[in-house]
């Protein structure tokens, strides 16, 4: 039986358990990582938590409604049994009929055959590590090649291990100047989330400095099972000329290299960001965002009127 669980009522324990010994675990829904990015989540839960499924929801003109939160992909169901379409029909059916509006992403396992929603396909960008530097090297680019030959020539250098708040600063002063979405809230959560990954020995930040020690660009990384999610990043101009996002992708890949893990780039449907994280080698892969709008006709009107 599917049972819908308030957040104060979740078996937080019970739920970890289910996601490390779902074949399709996700570092985006363990219960620590979800109580950082939406405090109030609720949940979806198969008898004793043989499968589970997260629900992050908000309200507005007293409509409830499902959302995909800011720095997670997707949610859908994360089973310690075989994946079924069956299984995600009866996970999607189980939801309550309170919230009238569903806009969320499902992990690329799940599939289903349900009238009522409309499915938008999703792309993000995977490459496996599992093959020697040599191997992945020859991979690139002719594009990434020259500006890793360019980064080396302006005397780059790494930093592993630095603070998340030289990603999260960088971040917020470059793309997050395109980003309006982004609110100082979020960015407090960006930074909540990353310390937690590394509480969590799940996170780790790569910088680029520059010869005269300035900053040039900074990435974050997390780590799930054999799993390697790439979570956000900032590059400068100077380091956007000079390679420097291109030189630290190249030295995670080096040092990651004849590994067991996949690279997830984090992925992108924009084909300028999907096109960088190719020039690594990475292959598109896909899942599913959905939706699914119950709200009456004058609801619906009023609210696009809002």
């Amino acid at each position: 039986m599917i049972k819908y669980v308030e957040n104060k009522n979740i078996d937080k324990k019970k739920w970890d358990a289910c996601i490390d010994k779902s074949s399709n675990s996700s570092i985006y829904v363990y219960s620590w990582y979800l109580d950082v990015v939406c405090k109030n989540w609720k949940a979806l839960v198969l008898n004793d938590y043989e499968a589970v499924f997260p629900l992050a929801s908000k309200s507005k003109y007293k409509i409830n409604y499902l959302i995909q939160p800011f720095f997670t992909r997707y949610f859908g169901v994360f089973s310690k049994t075989i994946l079924t379409a069956k299984l995600t029909e009866s996970f999607l059916e189980a939801i309550p009929k309170k919230y009238k509006f569903h806009e969320f992403c499902l992990h690329e396992t799940n599939d289903f055959d349900l009238s009522g929603y409309v499915k938008n396909e999703r792309k993000f960008q995977l490459l496996n590590l599992s093959f020697p530097y040599e191997t992945l090297y020859n991979g690139y680019s002719d594009n990434a090649k020259r500006s890793i030959k360019k980064a080396v020539k302006a005397s780059f250098t790494i930093k592993f291990n630095d603070v998340p708040e030289v990603v999260v600063n960088l971040f917020k002063s470059t793309k997050g100047q395109e980003l309006k979405v982004f609110k100082a809230k979020d960015y407090e959560i960006l930074l909540d989330l990353m310390n937690e990954l590394i509480k969590q020995k799940k996170g780790e930040v790569i910088a680029v400095y520059d010869k005269d020690n300035k900053i040039c660009a900074a990435g974050f990384f997390m780590k799930n099972n054999n799993r390697f999610d790439f979570l956000k990043s900032g590059v400068t101009d100077y380091g956007k000329a000079n390679g420097a996002m291109h030189f630290l992708f190249d030295t995670f890949i080096k040092k990651n290299a004849s590994s067991n893990n996949m690279l997830d780039f984090g992925g992108s449907s924009v084909e300028t960001v999907a096109r960088f994280y190719k020039n690594f080698g990475a292959k598109d892969c896909v899942y599913l965002q959905l939706q699914k709008n119950s709200l009456s006709r004058i609801v619906k009107w009023i609210s696009n009127k809002q």
